[in-house]
């Protein structure tokens, strides 16, 4: 077997049996619905290591993505139940109208596990996807645990980023989320990859200094990465003078501008997958985030803490931009450092 099958082979057998636990007594004779498509390298890979282990289960429906047949596929999806698990690995996203399958599975209490954007990657970074998606769930929830609780028990936050320059947040936090992959029973949902630790300050006004940026998503939702460039944020509202700021990124705070009047810094995420790095690149910004770093999201959307804003206030964009950061600091205590949470 190639390197890359064998990389996406190992994988799915893994999120099947250690992450989804579909030998579990509670859950081995439940439905799995697998729908794929096979329009790029990265979907044909990973959906032939799913149906490798899916074929020979009794309770497993294969279905490959055809577009004429929407209703049909979203039938079979309201025919879950609670624990089944509908499994789809997507180049694009399979666009069902309105209907929204998270939502959907979620109210039934079904699982779900998502490939999608797969497009998105280059060729030189398939190795890189498969990799991210190996098993690290133990690893991953130490880390994310250690996180939780210190960044939620501490007073302070500080990111060094380039030339010394510092974001400073003072005051407490909101309950960190986090999805390592360690599902269970009736918390059985993840686009992959995961390693997903995210907060943000309580009071908006906490939020300031000045960072570097090196990469941000393009409209069609690419990771651009470029020469380092100085962003400003003063109670929470991010702006730019810095000449070299690449034009692209410019027209993107101007579009957020446009709508929502400023530019919001929200989520702070510190994301765990050490598969994904810098050096280590994937192109599509909903599975970079993922990477063992730190990211901030500009606009007033959050869907988790999205209470925090009144609901006539327009709340249109979540956008990852991602900071060059050297040091995180919580109160006085260093938690991340040479590329990695300590």
């Amino acid at each position: 077997m190639e390197l890359l099958e064998q990389l996406a082979f190992d994988a799915t057998r893994d999120i099947l049996e250690k992450n989804l636990h579909i030998y579990n007594e509670e859950i081995k004779d439940k439905r799995i619905l697998f729908m794929y498509d096979l329009d790029s390298p990265l979907s044909r890979l990973i959906s032939a290591g799913y149906i490798a282990h899916l074929e020979k289960l009794p309770n497993a429906e294969i279905i490959l993505f055809e577009e004429e047949k929407k209703e049909e596929l979203k039938a079979k999806i309201l025919e879950l139940g609670k624990y089944d698990t509908n499994i789809l690995v997507q180049t694009t996203n399979f666009r069902l109208e309105k209907f929204r399958i998270r939502m959907s599975l979620q109210q039934r209490d079904a699982a779900g596990i998502e490939h999608n954007h797969l497009w998105y990657m280059k060729d030189s970074e398939i190795e890189n996807y498969l990799r991210s998606i190996s098993y690290k769930t133990p690893e991953f929830q130490h880390i994310s645990d250690n996180l939780k609780h210190t960044i939620e028990s501490a007073d302070t936050l500080k990111v060094v980023s380039k030339n010394w320059k510092e974001l400073n947040i003072s005051g407490w936090f909101e309950e960190m989320m986090q999805n390592t992959g360690n599902f269970w029973l009736l918390n059985r949902y993840a686009t992959y990859p995961v390693g997903e630790n995210f907060t943000e300050s309580k009071v908006f006004e906490n939020v300031n200094g000045e960072l570097y940026l090196y990469a941000f998503p393009g409209m069609d939702f690419q990771v651009r990465f470029c020469e380092p460039f100085l962003v400003k944020i003063e109670k929470s509202i991010l702006t730019c003078d810095d000449p070299s700021a690449p034009q692209e990124f410019l027209e993107l705070l101007e579009k957020i501008t446009l709508d929502e009047w400023e530019v919001m810094v929200r989520e702070l995420g510190f994301w765990i997958n050490d598969e994904i790095s810098p050096t280590k690149t994937l192109s599509d910004v909903s599975a970079y985030e993922r990477m063992m770093w730190f990211h901030l999201s500009l606009g007033k959307k959050h869907n988790i803490y999205r209470r925090k804003i009144h609901k006539d206030i327009l709340q249109k964009y979540h956008i990852d931009v991602f900071p060059v950061t050297h040091q995180i600091y919580a109160d006085e205590k260093i938690i991340f450092e040479n590329g990695k949470f300590l």
